[in-house]
């Protein structure tokens, strides 16, 4: 931890020695100072509530009539029923129950199960600030996936669907997660002393993994592309806000 303070305080020293920073400074003081506090990772109300505070922003936008006037559109309308009819006009049986076995590596039992066994892990090795974030990011998610399904109540595209889902269409819950949990597990991995070269695998495997959990739900027929968009934008939000607050306990 000594080594990513010392690369961070590097990191500032160059950039407080930039001449356009420096004349930006000596212009406009108090908005430098301002801005310098809401990038300071060492307090919580700069970097780690900046973050925080822009996941919340998205999350209403996504939530409220910004999202509402995108996904009743025409435009949207049109590309989301062609994108369902294409791909079930394309639907193969063997491929089609590959996908269902992937998709329920992101299913709330699947995803319950594997939280809890990690956390009782890193409970034991005294990582306790991977628990919290673990906590924001399945618990956020869960809840904005709740919301999201409840206030719009969005159908699914039923008469395109490989097999029947019980809720709401809005937004894509397993896109969501896959890319805030496993994203976070994938996180986890990239923190080890791996190799560059190791690393940039364990990177190209976990978008590999995040396309094919959308793909899945738009071959299954079970979602539109406008929800499987939305999922992950809504994933990456609380996969920041996770990576923020456990970057931010660290450091602390």
């Amino acid at each position: 931890m000594g080594v990513k303070k010392e690369k961070y305080n590097l990191f500032k020293v160059k950039l407080g020695k930039s001449k356009t920073i420096l004349r930006f400074k000596n212009k406009f003081p108090r908005t430098f100072y301002f801005i310098a506090q809401r990038l300071s990772i060492n307090k919580f109300n700069g970097l780690p509530l900046s973050i925080f505070f822009i996941a919340i922003s998205f999350n209403l936008l996504l939530i409220f009539d910004f999202t509402e006037d995108i996904i009743n559109s025409k435009k949207f309308i049109v590309i989301d029923d062609f994108i369902a009819q294409f791909f079930f006009s394309l639907r193969n049986e063997q491929l089609a129950k590959f996908f269902y076995l992937l998709s329920l590596s992101c299913n709330i039992l699947t995803v319950i199960i594997l939280g809890f066994g990690i956390s009782i892990y890193l409970l034991l090795k005294k990582k306790f600030h991977f628990v919290i974030g673990l906590l924001i990011s399945i618990l956020g998610s869960g809840l904005t996936i709740y919301l999201g399904k409840s206030i719009f109540k969005i159908g699914r595209p039923i008469e395109y669907s490989y097999y029947l889902e019980n809720n709401f269409s809005f937004p894509s819950g397993h896109s969501t997660i896959v890319v805030s949990f496993y994203g976070l597990l994938f996180y986890f991995l990239l923190r080890n002393n791996y190799s560059i070269a190791i690393k940039g695998k364990f990177i190209s495997v976990a978008l590999l993994f995040f396309f094919l959990i959308g793909f899945s739900r738009l071959y299954l027929g079970v979602h539109f592309l406008s929800d499987v968009i939305a999922g992950y934008i809504l994933g990456f939000i609380w996969l920041l806000v996770s990576i923020c607050t456990i970057e931010w306990l660290k450091y602390k």
